[in-house]
């Protein structure tokens, strides 16, 4: 009887696993990401991708958000992997690919990055927050060393948040790499400001 009840308890265990709740790890995964506790999240989130019957609509979130966690700790590499089966599974999903954008600025793919935000415009175009779109395309312009096309999005980033420091900045960089001093003086003075 004894040796029943052990083999019983074993099985258990070892058929637990299997049934991962994924809903709930991804739920798991959100709370450790309000805690900024970006590891375990990662470790939340997979587990979460390993329940086979989690919904792809679903799944897709999980992979965002799991690219959002390894953006966090610093691993843009899988961050762009993660953005990128986001989008494969949510084709129109413009915040993965403005997040992918980002995560392709940290790694130095600057073309790359300029198509995603491209793209995200296209699915955002109703999001208050599309004004960052803009402002993350012009970073990338920028490191590109094109200066004119930064200027472009960083003039619409402003015109969508006139209270953007960083946009005013980043555009006074760009103007005194051009050498237009006075335009790169207003820009950083109000910058200034608005960081006050």
């Amino acid at each position: 009887m004894r040796r029943t009840f052990i083999a019983a308890a074993l099985l258990i265990a070892i058929v637990s696993p299997a049934f991962a709740d994924g809903v709930a790890d991804m739920h798991a995964g959100d709370q450790a990401g309000q805690k900024q506790d970006w590891g375990r999240a990662v470790r939340l989130y997979t587990r979460a991708l390993d329940d086979r019957a989690l919904p792809s609509s679903d799944r897709a979130n999980v992979y965002d958000k799991r690219g959002t966690a390894y953006y966090r700790n610093g691993d843009y590499a899988h961050a762009v992997a993660d953005y990128g089966a986001a989008i494969k599974l949510s084709p129109d999903c413009g915040h993965c690919f403005n997040n992918r954008g980002m995560a392709r600025n940290r790694t130095g793919d600057y073309d790359g990055a300029i198509a995603d935000f491209t793209a995200a415009l296209k699915y955002e175009q109703h999001d208050p927050g599309l004004w960052q779109v803009y402002f993350n395309r012009g970073i990338a312009w920028y490191h590109k060393n094109d200066n004119d096309h930064a200027i472009a999005d960083y003039d619409l980033a402003i015109k969508l948040n006139p209270r953007c420091s960083p946009c005013f900045h980043d555009r006074g960089m760009a103007w005194q790499d051009k050498g237009d001093l006075a335009k790169a003086n207003d820009d950083l003075n109000t910058a200034d400001q608005l960081a006050h």
